[in-house]
This record gives C-alpha cells, sequence and structure tokens, in this order.
C-alpha cells in the first residue's frame, strides 16, 4: 500500500491565534488556547479538544465556534459535575465514542473522566 505521491494538502487555522495563549471562546481566530494537547472528532464534526494547562475541555463546531465543554480555566482540581462545576489537572488526551461520550486523559490527577 499507500503512499506516495506528490498532492499535498492545504493547511489552515480551525481556531486560535498564534503565538497568542488564553482561555477565550470565540469564532475562530478569535479563540485562544494555551497548549492544547490532543483533539478527537465526533460524528457531527465537532473537534474537541485538551486545552492542557487552561484545565479545560473545549468544543470547536465545525463552523470553528469555540466553547468550553467542561472545566473553568485555571482551577485546577478532580471535581466531577456539570460543564464549568468540573474541573481537572492537566487535560492531556480525548476521545469520543460512537454515542458522543467525551473521554479525558486528566494526567495529573491520575484519572480518566467521562464527559456525557
Amino acid at each position: 500500500g499507500g503512499g506516495g505521491g506528490g498532492g499535498g494538502g492545504t493547511v489552515s487555522t480551525l481556531a486560535g491565534t498564534a503565538g497568542t495563549s488564553g482561555a477565550a471562546n470565540g469564532t475562530g481566530t478569535g479563540a485562544t488556547f494555551n497548549h492544547p494537547n490532543g483533539v478527537a472528532v465526533d460524528s457531527s464534526g465537532n473537534v474537541y479538544v485538551a486545552d492542557q494547562y487552561n484545565h479545560l475541555i473545549r468544543k470547536i463546531t465545525s463552523s470553528g465556534i469555540v466553547s468550553t465543554l467542561a472545566g473553568t480555566a485555571g482551577s485546577v482540581g478532580a471535581a466531577n459535575g456539570i460543564g464549568t462545576n468540573a474541573t481537572f489537572n492537566y487535560t492531556t488526551g480525548v476521545a469520543v465514542d460512537s454515542a458522543g461520550n467525551v473521554y479525558v486523559a486528566d494526567y495529573n490527577n491520575h484519572l480518566i473522566r467521562k464527559i456525557s
């Protein structure tokens, strides 16, 4: 198999601003991240990001709208809860199952977390 040849893909920015860290939600380059460290895509084309230094899980729609799915920027912990009531300690990976559940590698808490 596979591979070879020439073609190359076009690289573009889905979300974030080069060289600018932060935790702003917004559309496209209006959003900021702080050491994104893992992405996964669901069956609807939404992208989930482990935003490591912000201790967040972020969601990016196919049109580039960024929101916070879980966690509070800068708030470290291991609390379970809904949305911003949950806390993480260095999110480093994310996966999505066929039912749309999001799984998070919560690095410094030594946990695998599930967001339903």
